[in-house]
Parts: structure tokens; sequence; C-alpha cells
């Protein structure tokens, strides 16, 4: 689903029925760029401290075209031709703007591009008209809030004192002076010209001492109108109510993405250092300075993330027969491997994702759209983890782990990375967890060495080792999550 400002609140409506039964949630995203110089680029020698600060510099620096989003829900069949079921794909293509104004209150964004990048969007469909006319807004909530606070303030009279600078006191004592002739005469509106918001901001400053007196914004000045003390209140009250309407039609995205934290899915990505940064900086807060606090404020945000290239790379097995951790070169390849097993009438094995009726027709089927590689690679984690043309990760799982649920918790929140010698990043985790590309998935962990998704599968183990793995064997996914938000917020809170 193409998701435009136009076609937005039905998508949104559709994404809030449907997410609540999904099993996990893939997502991707598209940029106007990624480092600005080779330089500012991640690389071996840094410290995980210095690669938060390059990943958080990239993510100031450049903005979001599209966020793709798509869940996955298992849907049981009673059809022996379909298998015990199969994940049924609601793929949804966002493509976002920052916000340019709440009501007549202009809002600024600024973010860089690179040439090779827009080169890349565009040579790969990139519609720039349709983002930029039709872009969803998205405001964040903090933002939303200032902008709440000052705007209210102004209008009751409740704010800190503004100071005006010196190089507008000759705007302010025009104003003044045109004021008190107003208020003298008999007229009952006053129009008065202004060039920005700061010479609109000195006007409602001045007349917030004057209760008899109100304004409304027009296209380049203001009018200024007499009224009694009750009319003028009632008039800043109405403002508030469509206020308040204006902020919910600016924070526009941020709404899916506040949808999205509160279900506390697992969030699948595929290389996802990135887009979990830009997720968190653009829908919900300012980035922290400190890694360390990012890393408290995701158990917050979405807590239970697994990102499919780390599984590849992780997986010596999966990495020699593919050859590849490039979504846009795996993907495909699975994908085909799929088709080919449904149609083979020996080795018959009926797909495990498909298509919602209602999405079938609207999915673009092109790579580096962002709900078809959100689909993309949802639809690899399926396969990586079921044999469906790929390797099945069970068999290469150690073999005391008796449920497939377990095998998961070796890819919690541990997000790519190439750096040094250590293969991931562990959310949360000490910087001294390693894993390099000779220990496969399931290997023992050194001794000494601490491993903190370990840690966890070990807790989930003692109390759920003995409850049956649903879908065809997959996993567990909602039980799963619901399992480690709790142990999360247990720990965040002990």
């Amino acid at each position: 689903m193409d998701v435009t400002r136009d076609n937005f609140a039905g998508a949104l409506k559709v994404f809030k029925e449907s997410i609540a039964g999904c099993d996990f949630v893939a997502m991707d995203m598209e940029m106007t760029g990624l480092y600005e110089s080779r330089q500012l680029t991640p690389n071996r020698s840094d410290t995980s401290d210095e690669r938060y600060a390059k990943l958080k510099r990239s993510v100031e620096s450049y903005g979001v075209a599209q966020v793709g989003i798509c869940l996955f829900t298992w849907v049981e069949s009673q059809h022996d031709d379909l298998g015990s079921g199969y994940y049924e794909a609601k793929p949804f293509n966002f493509n976002v703007f920052p916000c340019t104004s709440v009501g007549a209150i202009p809002v600024e964004a600024h973010f860089g591009c690179k040439n090779t990048a827009f080169e890349f969007l565009s040579n790969n469909g990139f519609d720039f008209n349709k983002w930029i006319n039709s872009g969803i807004p998205y405001l964040r909530a903090d933002e939303a809030h200032r902008l709440k606070t000052e705007r209210a303030g102004q209008l009751l009279n409740k704010r800190s004192p503004f100071v005006i600078d010196d190089k507008h006191a000759e705007f302010v004592r025009n104003f003044e002076r045109a004021l008190k002739g107003f208020s003298s005469s008999r007229r009952k509106i006053m129009s008065y010209d202004t060039a920005n918001s700061y010479e609109r901001k000195i006007i409602y400053e001045i007349l917030s001492k004057h209760d008899t007196l109100g304004a409304r914004g027009r296209q380049g000045l203001i009018e200024i109108f007499k009224g009694s003390k009750r009319a003028v209140s009632m008039h800043n009250l109405d403002k508030l109510r469509k206020l308040e309407a204006n902020l919910k039609t600016a924070r526009g995205f941020c709404e899916i993405i506040d949808v999205l934290s509160a279900a506390r899915k697992l969030v699948v990505g595929h290389n996802m250092p990135l887009d979990i940064l830009h997720a968190h900086s653009k829908f919900y807060k300012e980035l922290p300075e400190l890694r360390a606090d990012f890393e408290q404020s995701m158990q917050r945000f979405l807590p239970m993330l697994i990102d499919t290239k780390y599984i590849i790379e992780s997986t010596p097995a999966i990495k020699a027969k593919y050859g590849t951790s490039n979504l846009d070169e795996i993907a495909p390849r699975l994908d085909n491997e799929a088709k080919y097993h449904s149609l083979d009438p020996i080795a018959h094995r009926p797909q495990l994702v498909r298509h919602h009726p209602d999405f079938a027709l609207n999915a673009t089927q092109s790579m580096h759209e962002a709900g078809y590689d959100a689909y993309m690679t949802g639809a690899t984690f399926i396969r990586l983890l079921k044999l469906e043309g790929g390797l099945d990760l069970y068999a290469l799982s150690s073999p005391s782990e008796n449920t497939s649920e377990l095998v998961l918790y070796r890819y919690i929140n541990k997000l790519y990375q190439a750096v040094g010698d250590r293969l991931y990043w562990q959310l949360g985790g000490s910087d001294t967890s390693r894993l390099s590309p000779a220990r496969s998935a399931g290997a023992a962990t050194p001794e000494g060495e601490t491993d903190a998704s370990v840690e966890n599968s070990n807790a989930y183990s003692s109390s759920d080792r003995d409850s049956p793995a649903k879908h065809n064997d997959l996993l567990s996914l909602n039980h799963m999550a619901e399992q480690y938000s709790l142990m999360n917020v247990n720990d965040s809170t002990a």
C-alpha cells in the first residue's frame, strides 16, 4: 500500500486494526544520504561510543524520504496444499516529509542531501514531486508540546517574559503608536503588516497585555479586533481547539510510530543501525548524546529488534551457501527458491509468505522502495528460519535447545556492524561482547564473556521450555515478544 497524505487517514486505520494481531513487523527506510565523508563513516578502529557518535551525526545531517513497514501475521490453513498455514504480509510504503506548518504557524526543518543518494533514488523510480507535495508530515511529540505551550502562552498570557531584541525597537514603537490610535478610535478592526514570524510574535506579546483586544493571523499581516473580555477569551479558547486539531494533523506519521512502539512487537530489519537511529530521532525523541542513554531509551521505544544481516553474517553455513548478506542479492534468491520448491511436484513445499489480498496489487515489487524492501526483509527472516529454499537455523543451534523460540534469543537486539573484531552492536550489552564470523549461531559463549541474549534465553527456557512452538515450528513470536518486553521492564526498573 503506497501511502501519501491523501490516503494517510485510511492507512492509519488499517494499520491500527492490523498490528494488534500481527506476529512481527519488518521495517526499512530510504534516506537522503548516509555519511558526509569517509572520515565520518564507521570503521573497524572505532570504539562503540565513536561509532554511535558517527551514526548520530549522519542521522542529524540527513532526512528520511520513505518508511516501509510490513506486518506479518500467521494464518492457519485447513487445506493440505497450503500446509499448516502461512504468513500473511501487509506492506505499507509511507512517503514522509517534515511538517512545514501547524495551521498558520510555520515550522522549519533542515536536512542535507547527497548527490549520489538522490541519483540512487532517481534510478530506482523515486518520485521527488510526490515526496515534497504529498509526503505525510511528521512532528515529534516533544516538538508538538513545545509549539502548543508557546502558542497557548501567547493566547492565555501564561509564558516566560519575551525579550525583544534591539534591532526590532523601531518596529515596536511603530506598532504601539498604531495600536494607541486604533484603541482610541471607533474602528473595530485594524490590519498590521508583518514581514516574518518574529514580528508576529512581538505583536502577540504586546497584545497579551490587553484583555479586550484579540488577533487573527493572515497571510503577511495580523488582524487586531476589539471585543469584550469574554469575547476575546472565547476567541482564544477556540484558537486553542484549532491548534490541537492542527497539531494532530502535523504529527502525521509519528502516530504510526506511536502505535508501533505501544504494540511491543518484534521489529525485524536488515543492517539496522541507521534505520533505528532515524526512527528514534525523527519520530520519537531527540537522540541522546551518550550511547548508553540511547540504549536505555530503546528499551522504552522499540524493545526487541532482530537484524537479518547479523543472522547471515554470524552463520557461516548461510554465508557460504549464498556468498552475500546484501538484501538486494539474497532476498530475490530466497524468493525464487521458495517459488521453485512450491511448484516442484516432488519437493512441494507450500510458500510460507503471501500477500494479503488487499495489498497484493499495491506492491510495486521494486527493490529500494521502502515498503517492498520491508516486505522482502520480513520474508527473508522467515525463510532463514524455516527451510523454504534457505537454511534451517534450528539445525545449527545447540541440541540442548529443544524449543524453536530459544534460537531467536541469540539474535535479539544484536545489530550488525563490521567494526573491530565485533560483529554486532548489543543494545544494552557490554562493549566487550564479541562474536567473530567463526563462531556460528548456537556456539558456546567463551568462558568469562557475558552475552545478554544467552542470559535472556536461559531465563526464558526455565519457565517456557515445555511450551509448544506454534506456526509450523517457526516460533511463537507474539509470546516471545511479550516475555522479552517483561524482562526488559524488570531490568530497567531494578
